[in-house]
């Protein structure tokens, strides 16, 4: 992992980001896409705003050098500062940009609450007008008002499947996770971390962000607000307040006699924004319905850990973990909703025909040989909430450009993970 929790930057450009990556150690491979939040930011920074036609011309330029750098498509997070203040508008005008070079578009909707329908309907918009493939990202709906509108919105994903490339990816929990300051409004992120920071701090704009938190505004509705029982924090970084890890925000707002909202946004400002959380807001009814649909692929949405590191990586959610093994033991063995063979596509083939990669995700002649070798009916998952750092069984061998990386649980100290891009 690189960036600034771990080391200075040292890249100005894509190009140069994906240089430092192929000079990295990395046990997988990679394949990186180009975020329209930092595109924004270099651009015109954390304003709430749209883009003068100077500024537009300059992500159009920033977004082609990062496609001709190496990028598979376009990633959006438009419930993350700087871009949940775009508008569709400029979403078409990027994507438009990244379809000429045979990307995709991925996007990280505007709401996945209240608004996940009309959420949809502007994500098959963009792919629609931009003739951009479509790749909706951790498809839910979060908040129990909002249980079983997965039904709506898989009837517009499979309507618009039927003449255009329009796909999700699903992981098989109930719960997500995030940064604690999703939580805080989006007016309050104006400026960019820093800026909310300052806001935090000042006696006079913090009851607001509290109200703002705990009622919504009227075009922000805080999913998140449903219950502080449903917050579990994943990662504490000040050391005197680590042992919250693993609590809900109500459980140690408790303990403290303190206000759960109150409490959050202390953590926030005392870790520098680096707090991060465990939300349970969806309904596995839906996680069952979705996962199974031919129009789905299976995603962690997670990252790599090293258990009982210098911080302990905290409490984080255990899709890093058990993921993948989980589809097989709980959606092919135990509840039958997949085949074995649909559900490995998902991970596999499906995936990297999206992303257009060369010669990968079937096990072919001429092929490159990535491949993992399991036991199918002993397979499982064993990272747990309550305990995350918890590897899977059932897993013999991993195979990495035709090295075995892992050997009946044994990891090789040999990386051979490379920076793949979209095939010409």
């Amino acid at each position: 992992m690189i960036g600034p929790s771990y080391g200075s930057w040292r890249w100005n450009t894509f190009a140069q980001f994906l240089e430092e990556l192929r000079a990295a150690p990395k046990a997988l491979h990679v394949a990186a896409l180009v975020g329209h939040g930092a595109i924004r930011a270099a651009a015109m920074g954390f304003g709430d705003r749209q883009p003068s036609p100077d500024e537009l011309e300059a992500m159009k330029r920033l977004t082609v050098e990062a496609m001709e750098a190496g990028a598979v498509g376009m990633s959006t997070g438009l419930v993350y500062p700087p871009g949940l203040y775009g508008d569709t508008e400029e979403l078409i005008a990027l994507s438009r940009v990244v379809s000429a070079f045979g990307g995709y578009y991925a996007s990280h909707m505007r709401g996945e609450a209240a608004t996940v329908v009309e959420s949809v309907r502007e994500c098959l918009r963009v792919g629609r007008e931009a003739a951009i493939p479509v790749q909706i990202s951790h498809h839910k709906a979060a908040g129990r008002e909002n249980w079983g509108k997965v039904r709506v919105t898989y009837g517009l994903i499979e309507a618009a499947a039927c003449t255009h490339d329009v796909t999700f990816d699903i992981y098989p929990y109930t719960a997500g996770s995030a940064n604690l300051s999703q939580l805080v409004p989006p007016w309050a992120h104006v400026g960019g971390p820093e800026a909310m920071l300052a806001r935090l701090r000042d006696p006079e704009l913090r009851p607001k962000v509290l109200h703002d938190m705990v009622h919504g505004t009227p075009d922000w509705n805080n999913f998140f607000r449903v219950d502080w029982r449903d917050i579990r924090l994943a990662y504490v970084h000040s050391q005197r307040d680590r042992w919250m890890q693993g609590l809900s925000v109500h459980a140690a707002a408790e303990q403290m006699s303190r206000d759960p909202v109150d409490l959050a946004l202390d953590l926030i400002v005392e870790d520098g924004n680096r707090t991060t959380m465990v939300n349970f807001v969806m309904a596995e009814e839906d996680v069952d319905f979705l996962l199974p649909k031919p129009e789905s692929m299976i995603g962690s949405d997670g990252r790599a850990f090293t258990p009982g590191g210098p911080t302990g990586e905290g409490h984080p959610h255990p899709r890093s973990y058990g993921t993948f093994p989980r589809v097989f033991a709980r959606f092919v063995r135990e509840k039958g909703l997949l085949r074995l063979e649909d559900a490995v596509h998902k991970m596999t083939g499906k995936p990297a025909k999206k992303l257009r990669l060369d010669r990968r995700g079937e096990l072919k002649e001429g092929y490159f040989a990535d491949v993992v070798i399991f036991d199918p009916t002993a397979i499982r998952d064993r990272a747990t909430f309550e305990e995350p750092h918890q590897f899977a069984e059932g897993v013999h061998w991993v195979i990495v450009d035709g090295h075995i990386t892992l050997d009946r649980g044994a990891l090789s100290e040999r990386l051979v993970g490379q920076v793949l891009t979209r095939a010409r």
